[in-house]
């Protein structure tokens, strides 16, 4: 279902990986350049103040003992 989903973005020949999380199963590919030019650069929040709002948004929806990996 994934994949079916995938059919119309991005391009599978310039990067496609899985992960299995042992709660879902993700399948990541790197976006075709149209694509790129209207989300923006590529970038990483992990440990910024832009990353801990976003983690913050959705707290709500994790078990409570959840722990997130920073």
């Amino acid at each position: 279902m994934a994949r079916a989903a995938l059919d119309s973005v991005g391009l599978p020949g310039a990067g496609e990986w899985t992960e299995w999380t042992g709660f879902a199963f993700h399948v990541r590919r790197r976006l075709t350049e149209d694509e790129g030019s209207r989300v923006g650069p590529v970038i990483d929040v992990r440990g910024t103040q832009e990353g801990h709002r976003r983690q913050q948004s959705v707290m709500r929806w994790l078990p409570a003992d959840w722990e997130l990996e920073v």
